[in-house]
Parts: C-alpha cells; sequence; structure tokens
C-alpha cells in the first residue's frame, strides 16, 4: 500500500482498501488519537511464503515505509531509537514509532541483515511467523495448520545464535506465533527479558498461539512481558457466543489481561491489539480508537491508576530498556558479532548443491 492511496489524517472506519489483505484500516491519526495512543509498535512484516532476497528487500521497503510515514507526519509520529526516547515523544503529544520484524525468516539466514535491520530501527524480531524459518518451531504452519510438533527442538543452533545476537543488539527477542517448545528454549537462552508481541492465556483458549501457564511463570523470572491481543479466535475460539453473537467481547480480553496478571504479575502484563494484522477482534476493540473501553473495564475491576499505567506501555519502555542494558553489559564483556550464516542450508535446492558438489570434484 503506497501512503499517498489513503489519507491517515481522516477516520477510514468505512473505507474499503483494495489490495490488503482484509481491505480495511484499523488504524489512522484520528483513531489513534481516540484511542489515547502515544507509542506504536509497527510490523514490518513479510509472509514466510517469501523467501531468499525478495523477503530481505520487501522489509526494508516496508521499514522505510515506517520512516516515510513519521517523515510525512512529523507532527504526529517520530521514530524511538531508544526506550528512552518514547516518554520525551509522549509529552510532546507525538506518537513514538518503533519497528518490529514479524517472522525469523525475514533476515533470510542472515545475522549480518539482523544487524542492518536493527541499525535501520527494528527494535524487535518475532523468531517465527506462521511458518518457521527453517531454525525455530513455529505454532502454525504456513498453511494454518497447527503445528503438534517441534522437530527442530524448538530452536536449531542457529536459532540460539539469533538470540544470542538479538541480546548483543538490544534487540527483544519476541515469542508471538512460535511453538511452545521454542517459547521455552528462547526463555532459556536469553539473557534479556523476552517478550509476547500479540499472544492470549492458553489457559482461558486452547490455540497454539497461546501462552501456557509454565511459559508465564517462566517469564516472570525473566522479566518479560506478554502483551495480550484482541483478535477473537486467540482470546476465546472461533465459537464463543456472547449476548447471541459469535465473537469475544472487551469482557474476555480483560479476562487474559487478569489471569494474566495473576500467574506473571502485573510487571509482565502488557497490550498488543494486532490492529491490521487480523479479523475479526473482540466486540468493543474493533481498532485503534476503542483502547479506552479496556481501559475503562480494567478500572471497573479495581486496578489502579498504577498498574494501569504498566499494562499501558509502561511494562513494555521497561523491557526495550533492560535488553538495552542487557547488550551494554555484553559490549563491556567484549562480546563480538555473530558471523553464523544460515541462508545457503534454507533455501537452497537439492539439486543446486549437488551442481556445487561436482563442481568442486
Amino acid at each position: 500500500m503506497k501512503l499517498s492511496n489513503v489519507d491517515l489524517t481522516v477516520d477510514n472506519t468505512d473505507l474499503t482498501v483494495r489490495g490488503i489483505i482484509y481491505e480495511q484500516l484499523h488504524t489512522d491519526i484520528p483513531r489513534l488519537r481516540k484511542g489515547g495512543v502515544g507509542a506504536q509498535f509497527w510490523s514490518v512484516f513479510a509472509p514466510a511464503s517469501l523467501t531468499g532476497a525478495e523477503v530481505v528487500q520487501v522489509t526494508l521497503e516496508q521499514i522505510d515505509l515506517v520512516h516515510q510515514l513519521c517523515d510525512k507526519h512529523p507532527e504526529t509520529f517520530a521514530m524511538a531509537r531508544k526506550a528512552a526516547d518514547i516518554l520525551p515523544l509522549f509529552a510532546s503529544g507525538r506518537i513514538a514509532s518503533v519497528c518490529g520484524i514479524e517472522g525469523g525468516h525475514q533476515i533470510n539466514g542472515s545475522l549480518r541483515a539482523l544487524r542492518m535491520f536493527h541499525s535501520l530501527g527494528a527494535r524487535y524480531m518475532t523468531l517465527t511467523h506462521n511458518g518457521g524459518p527453517g531454525w525455530a518451531d513455529p505454532a502454525v504452519a504456513l498453511d494454518g495448520s497447527f503445528c503438534n510438533d517441534a522437530p527442530l527442538g524448538g530452536l536449531a543452533p542457529f536459532g540460539v545464535a539469533v538470540v544470542r545476537e538479538m541480546n548483543r543488539l538490544g534487540m527483544v527477542v519476541d515469542i508471538s506465533h512460535v511453538h511452545a517448545l521454542t517459547m521455552e528454549k528462547a526463555l532459556d537462552h536469553s539473557r534479556a527479558p523476552v517478550m509476547f508481541s500479540h499472544s492470549s492465556t492458553r489457559a482461558l483458549c486452547a490455540h497454539p498461539r497461546d501462552v501456557p501457564d509454565d511459559i508465564l511463570l517462566k517469564l516472570k523470572e525473566n522479566r518479560g512481558i506478554i502483551m495480550i491481543v484482541f483478535l477473537s479466535k486467540f482470546v476465546a475460539g472461533e465459537f464463543w457466543v456472547r449476548g447471541g453473537k459469535v465473537g469475544a467481547t472487551v469482557l474476555e480480553v480483560a479476562d487474559h489481561v487478569d489471569h494474566a496478571v495473576k500467574v506473571a504479575g502485573i510487571d509482565c502484563v502488557g497490550l498488543g491489539g494486532d490492529y491490521d494484522g487480523g479479523t475479526p477482534f473482540a466486540r468493543g476493540l474493533e481498532d485503534v480508537g476503542c483502547y479506552k473501553a479496556l481501559t475503562c473495564e480494567l478500572l471497573h475491576r479495581g486496578y489502579s491508576d498504577g498498574d494501569l499505567g504498566k499494562i499501558l506501555g509502561l511494562n513494555a519502555i521497561r523491557v526495550l530498556q533492560e535488553c538495552e542494558d542487557v547488550a551494554e553489559e555484553m559490549k563491556r564483556e567484549g562480546a563480538l558479532a555473530g558471523e553464523e550464516h544460515f541462508g545457503q542450508e534454507l533455501y537452497e535446492t537439492n539439486e543446486m548443491k549437488l551442481e556445487r558438489l561436482d563442481e568442486k570434484s
């Protein structure tokens, strides 16, 4: 989508946008303002069906789009390079913008590509999307089927190297979308807090994208964060019915917040709506203008202003900051940039490998 094709300064609730998967937008400036959004994770996403140099190019173009968005609307958006940038930008009335790569396949098996994405503003990466990158097991396959098995054991050795390099860079390791064993392995290997950028709790919704309680307990030890997603199928399942209507509501989303707080603690919970990343959303939370509905429900349930501040953003800022702190520690320890490369093993066909062997012989 070209920025010139849509006027983001107006409410586009009723606009049909051709060329995007859901043909509607959940985000624009009026609705961001209505929802009180002060910081935004922009997913620089490319589907796992793209591989090789093509997926790297698409990711670069997506990062450039976020930079263009900030350049075109400087009174509204500004890039946040560090956690410490976010609150001053919020105080100035602007929305702090952070890029996140939503799938490890987007680095094309290259730690050098990962480093360059970080240098351009990417501050987290989801280890897998639907379909794995070849070095981490996903929860859901590319065709949408559930992955019961984890043939890599969660993380291959290159996957461990990716986690280590992200720690060294100060990037947040995001374990939404991954298999439960991948969640466990990432928590075992990460020196820094990790993040579920858009997931809910499996105790309340038995979807493999959601987080089991034993992982929530490990997340508490790790000082990471689970950001509760608003998509109905991850909140209440495909066939939940309330008031004669199918789908979750703001009440079920608040239930997930309650459960995550109960198990992982108030310091490890946030919100990750996943707007413009799926459909349908829980009723009452249909777009970015609706965050206040959830805030009101949580107030009704007795959450204090301090607790709400943590859930609405301060916990996420803390995780970003602590990841930066770990990177500084590793720098002082003399940690060197990783040089592992997994690209050929991922994307080369058997015929190409045989041809290269013939050339060497």
